[in-house]
């Protein structure tokens, strides 16, 4: 009981930090704390008779029931204490971890030494129960010791920031004890009347109503009615972004490795684009511009303006200002129009699935579709005491990882909330958008794909986590971040072992895909519809010394894979080699459907295009702050990119003979570079800005941990 109470309790403040419901998950969670509680009761049930003969000393010896219920609780203070000790970082002293640790055993032993007398004097009294219940608020006051780093939970009497301050809630919690004690005594003694009985059980009924009502949440998605203006049966579309897959790791594009079967199959019924640009080299702005047909600069999803402050007291390190930069962004202004909008006019159903942070609502990408799937599920095992326990022995963070609880979904999870949406509404015109995140960070497929291409141990890395923490994940993300810094440059055996995990999690994703385009078919609906495949942006391994991707706009972060299977009305196959940009996606879309273009935005028909083919990278920075972080434009013409950074350094590179852009030209050819920064800075003065302070975003806490699993915070 008394564990089934701790399971509660921290339940109850997981979600009171307003954490997404993984209810699967919690039901888990709930029948391991229940097992627990029974072995722990029962081994301490054995325990009893040996306690007993030890304090036989006592004239009125305690119950065995007593005697249990107190070595229950006191074990429990005790593995917080266990677990605060385990927790150990190299940056705290040993003499500062013993003394935080013996917060935490004292009590247990108080207790273990206390609690017998209490229940001995509650048992003469014949309320055993009530003692129990009134033991609750102590563990709360446990609880809330834990999950101190919250402390925008608590009140600030309760944030435990001294010694002083544990010690007064340890008081606090003796004296809620009591207080607890006495309270439901009194609600016993009203039963004695029936009117009192059936006062009190109304007030819980309607307290259970009110509880009720909180937690159901109407889904008011399904009785959307549609704006059907006598639109002829157009085509279907299907939009599915590969969020974080670069183009050249992909068979179907002629990499080594057959990571895309079912993609190579896909592609040669469609159109394949060979050298496509992404807007920018990170999520937001990318899918913004693929839904308005404008570049980051116009639409304003981005990094808010003067993000990063003066280099002048803060950190110059990579840590430092990516605390900084990612709390600060700026959502899709509802003044754009986008695709979902046009086409929900137009009579589309339009549904969005999500399986990123960066593509949520909150960022307003959500503008213009019916049913937005954007619950992405996020359990964080520190919350409870027995994963924080086991996870010092078994890397739960890793498991979890893989299967899709710690800030992104997985495809199979992706492919079912499809497969529902599309089941009830595949008989009437749809738009469905669906951004599968398995290539993203952390790179740990599920079994079999994080061994499918090598099986080079993972705790070769290892060495990078602080002790005592085993986990791969976090030792995958300490790596990113030694190399994004510069403190580290990436061995061959690291580069092998990354490189065959992001490929595994694009291999499981292309079985995903497989199956997304069985069900089209079996749903007789795959033929008619217009399906695009792309990404938001690449990924680098140790090129130009980075990992990930939203720090530079080279090609391996920015060419992205493009394939369009047209509907059957319209049988095109083949390959394009012209440079286009993803702008172009949604006046492509609108001239098959003969639906009119918006004016004034930057995309063209794709096969019509002649447009600047320009990429942004756009952090807040506009002097020489901070080392190595700079606003990023880049602009192609021809053969020739040429790279504009607000730090003043710009780069020329020739990228049919130097496709890795490992030559900078600039001083060879200035000319050149100067008539390319000068078409920039022209086009960049035609453009209105669209960056306002009413559409800034404020990143919640359970969105903060989100980013945190994903490698963007630490």
């Amino acid at each position: 009981m008394g564990w089934l109470s701790l399971c509660l309790i921290e339940i109850g403040m997981w979600h009171a930090t307003g954490m997404p419901p993984v209810y699967y998950v919690l039901l888990w969670t709930l029948l391991i704390y229940c097992l627990v509680g029974i072995i722990s009761g029962l081994i301490f049930g054995l325990i009893a008779p040996l306690l007993q003969r030890i304090l036989r000393f006592l004239k009125e010896p305690v119950s065995h029931t007593g005697l249990s219920m107190s070595a229950c609780i006191s074990a429990i203070i005790f593995l917080y204490g266990l677990s605060l000790f385990l927790q150990a970082k190299s940056h705290i002293s040993t003499s500062l971890l013993v003394f935080k640790s013996t917060l935490f055993f004292l009590p247990a032993l108080v207790s273990f030494c206390v609690l017998p007398f209490f229940f001995r004097w509650s048992e003469k009294r014949r309320s055993l129960v009530t003692t129990y219940l009134s033991l609750l608020p102590a563990l709360w006051i446990f609880t809330s010791l834990k999950l101190n780093a919250w402390k925008d939970l608590f009140p600030t009497f309760l944030q435990v920031t001294t010694p002083l301050r544990t010690i007064i809630l340890l008081f606090t919690s003796v004296f809620c004890i009591f207080v607890m004690y006495f309270s439901l005594s009194l609600i016993k003694r009203s039963f004695r009347s029936r009117k009192s009985v059936f006062f009190f059980m109304t007030i819980l009924s309607i307290l259970f109503l009110c509880i009720l009502f909180i937690f159901l949440k109407k889904d008011g998605s399904e009785q959307q009615k549609k704006k059907a203006q006598g639109t002829l049966k157009t085509h279907n579309i299907l939009l599915v972004t590969l969020d974080t897959v670069r183009a050249d790791h992909l068979s179907c594009y002629g990499y080594q490795r057959l990571t895309t079967p079912n993609l190579d199959r896909f592609s040669r019924e469609g159109v394949v684009f060979k050298n496509v640009v992404s807007p920018s080299s990170w999520t937001l702005p990318s899918h913004a511009s693929m839904f308005t047909g404008m570049y980051p600069t116009r639409h304003g999803a981005d990094h808010k303006a003067d993000s990063l402050p003066d280099a002048k007291g803060t950190e110059s390190k990579e840590s430092g200002w990516k605390q900084i930069m990612f709390h600060n962004f700026t959502r899709l202004s509802d003044e754009h129009q986008t695709l979902a909008e046009i086409l929900s006019d137009r009579g589309y159903r339009t549904a969005g699935i999500i399986g990123g942070v960066f593509c949520s609502s909150i960022f307003g990408l959500a503008q213009g579709f019916d049913y937005y799937d954007d619950e992405i599920p996020f359990f964080n095992i520190h919350f409870f005491l027995v994963y924080e326990l086991v996870d010092h022995f078994f890397s739960l963070n890793d498991f979890f990882s893989q299967y899709g609880y710690l800030g992104k979904r997985i495809a199979a999870d992706l492919n079912n909330s499809a497969f529902t949406w599309l089941e009830k509404n595949h008989d009437q015109p749809f738009f469905l958008f669906i951004n599968y995140m398995d290539a993203h960070t952390p790179y740990l497929p599920p079994p079999p794909y994080d061994g499918y291409f090598s099986k080079m141990p993972k705790n070769s890395i290892l060495h990078n986590n602080p002790p005592p923490d085993s986990s791969f994940v976090t030792a995958q993300t300490s790596l990113i971040n030694s190399v994004i810094s510069g403190s580290h440059q990436l061995t061959p055996e690291e580069k092998e072992l990354t490189v065959s995990l992001y490929d595994g999690g694009i291999l499981y994703l292309d079985h995903y895909l497989g199956l997304l385009f069985e069900k089209l078919k079996k749903l007789k609906i795959y033929d008619d519809t217009l399906i695009i495949i792309t990404s938001d942006h690449g990924e680098a391994f140790g090129e130009h010394n980075q990992m990930e991707h939203g720090h530079t706009l080279y090609e391996e972060v920015l060419r992205v894979p493009l394939i369009i299977k047209y509907p059957s009305a319209y049988p095109v196959h083949g390959e394009v080699e012209k440079r286009t940009s993803l702008v172009d996606l949604m006046p492509t879309i609108l001239s098959l459907l003969r639906y009119p273009i918006p004016s004034g935005i930057d995309g063209e028909i794709m096969d019509k295009s002649d447009h600047q083919v320009i990429a942004e990278l756009f952090l807040g920075v506009s002097k020489k702050d901070h080392k190595g972080t700079s606003d990023l434009r880049a602009l192609y013409e021809g053969k020739e990119k040429y790279i504009w950074a607000s730090q003043g350094s710009g780069e020329l590179y020739n990228l049919e003979k130097d496709p890795q852009e490992e030559t900078n030209l600039i001083t060879k050819f200035p000319q050149k570079a100067q008539s390319m920064d000068m078409a920039l800075k022209q086009w960049l003065a035609s453009v209105k800005l669209s960056r306002t302070e009413k559409a800034n975003v404020k990143i919640t806490k359970p969105m903060e941990e989100k980013l945190k699993a994903l490698g963007y915070l630490k």
